[in-house]
């Protein structure tokens, strides 16, 4: 049986146009599952941890979302969907995939590699603020002058966890983290690019759908350059902890937080999901602080309340335009 919000009902989430007076029972479990993908993109940063002390980071990133886009092709037919789009939308569909799954994931990881962590935490950060600009300079978007408050204090927040670290933070942008710091940018943008370009083409498919014909077509060059690290990984040495932690980031944070986050965008529009990106580094902090014994401070504790302060209040005072 489907749950609530899979039912083939949402296919045709497109024929009625997104407002942003929707139902109370809709905007109920959209913030839900939205909240359930940061607690999953949260644990992720942990989980990852003892991942990549086994496995190549690019062997990981690709088995990962193999496992991710065989488990979402194998729920479409199981839930009812059809992967049968119109031709016009196939153009769109491949970019998203390309934006959201590629240029996001190379980005990322070539860049946090580049660049300090602290300075990725506050660049990634921004995708509220860039959805926010760029949906309101497009006219898909609305956001009040308390929206932009909640955005700029989420971001206070977020900074204050970053600063507020018992190890000395490094913020040093530019200089030799300048590559780095332009390739988590260029993540920051593609995220946001696929967070707005989305919403379209789920006024027409169902989000199942849409996530995991983006998802098939953008793993592609990520298994590609996955190929030479899998070939000389010693499969014999990767515990059972690596491969746990594998299957939680697919199954976990990319399978279903990337269905969850397309339902929000179906519902709530762009600006408003994208808010809840900022949830993810207070939480991250608490799981951190839960399974790997890492100190939280009370300037970090300071700055977790904040960020959730300001996505609430952005939250409140943002609204989805009607798309024709």
């Amino acid at each position: 049986m489907c749950p609530a919000w899979a039912t083939p009902a949402t296919a045709n989430l497109g024929r009625a146009n997104l407002r942003s007076a929707s139902s109370s029972q809709n905007i109920g479990w959209a913030d839900s599952l939205l909240a359930l993908t940061t607690i999953f993109w949260a644990v992720n940063f942990s989980v990852v941890k003892f991942a990549l002390a086994e496995l190549p980071p690019l062997a990981f990133n690709g088995l990962r979302m193999m496992l991710a886009a065989g488990l979402m092709l194998a729920l479409v037919p199981a839930l009812g969907y059809s992967l049968k789009f119109q031709r016009h939308h196939l153009g769109r569909l491949l970019i998203l995939g390309l934006l959201g799954n590629t240029s996001y994931q190379l980005c990322f990881i070539f860049g946090i590699a580049r660049t300090t962590a602290d300075n990725a935490a506050l660049i990634l950060a921004t995708v509220p603020a860039w959805v926010a600009l760029i949906g309101t300079l497009a006219g898909t978007e609305k956001i009040t002058a308390g929206g932009w408050m909640g955005v700029l204090l989420s971001l206070a927040g977020i900074s204050l966890i970053v600063l507020g670290g018992s190890h000395q933070a490094r913020l040093q942008f530019g200089g030799t983290t300048l590559p780095g710091d332009a390739l988590i940018l260029g993540a920051t943008l593609c995220w946001s690019l696929y967070t707005l370009a989305s919403r379209r083409l789920l006024r027409d498919y169902s989000p199942i759908a849409v996530t995991s014909f983006t998802t098939a077509v953008g793993i592609i060059p990520l298994v590609i350059l996955a190929i030479p690290p899998l070939l000389q990984l010693e499969w014999s040495n990767v515990s059972l902890t690596a491969w746990g932690s594998l299957v939680f980031s697919g199954v976990f944070s990319i399978t279903l937080a990337y269905f969850f986050w397309n339902f929000g965008v179906s519902r709530l529009g762009s600006t408003r999901t994208s808010l809840y990106s900022n949830l993810t580094p207070p939480l991250a902090l608490l799981t951190a602080w839960l399974l790997l014994g890492e100190t939280l401070t009370l300037l970090q504790l300071g700055g977790g309340l904040l960020a959730l302060a300001g996505v609430a209040l952005a939250r409140r005072y943002t609204y989805a335009l009607t798309e024709k």
